[in-house]
């Protein structure tokens, strides 16, 4: 059974980096994706042969966006992880903490700078870079239908679920 656990986790491993994480972010994700418990820090350093301060590091950069959950124990020092194991929650998750915020920063910041920009632009060189803005600000708020979409379509699927 052991040999079929790796293999799943190789499996694993091969699919994360298909997202274009870094070889020691896929192996931490693979892992906590396939475990069925938390799992400690000091384990995972120990299953993936990085360091305790490598493996706390990357956690650090990726678990707002995959959806992993510190988990601390009374009596403990250890830090426990765990993996949303639910694959629409985690899809919608990585969403909202990843494009919602480029989504809220270029519609807040962004938009009145346009404006600003928009009321100056006098020569030819200013006017293309104000289509550019404009064009991305336009994509911004089609992306944001997309997303609002997506949501519908996890919401539909989860209610199939039960």
């Amino acid at each position: 059974m052991k040999d079929i656990e790796e293999k799943i986790i190789d499996i694993g491993h091969e699919i994360f980096k298909g997202y274009g994480v870094d070889d020691i972010t896929a192996q931490i994700l693979s892992i906590l994706n396939f475990e069925s418990n938390e799992i400690s820090m000091e384990e995972l350093a120990r299953r993936t042969g990085y360091s305790l301060a490598s493996i706390s590091l990357k956690i650090k950069n990726i678990e707002q966006y995959w959806s992993i959950k510190r988990i601390y124990r009374p009596g403990s020092r250890k830090t426990y992880l765990y993996m949303e194991k639910n694959l629409l929650d985690a899809f919608a998750i990585q969403i909202r903490n990843g494009f919602e915020t480029e989504l809220d920063i270029a519609k807040t910041k962004i938009t009145p700078l346009i404006r600003e920009y928009r009321e100056n632009a006098t020569t030819q060189e200013q006017n293309t870079k104000l289509h550019t803005y404009e064009n991305y600000l336009s994509e911004i708020n089609k992306f944001e239908e997309l997303i609002r979409h997506i949501y519908c379509q996890i919401d539909h699927l989860k209610k199939n679920q039960t």
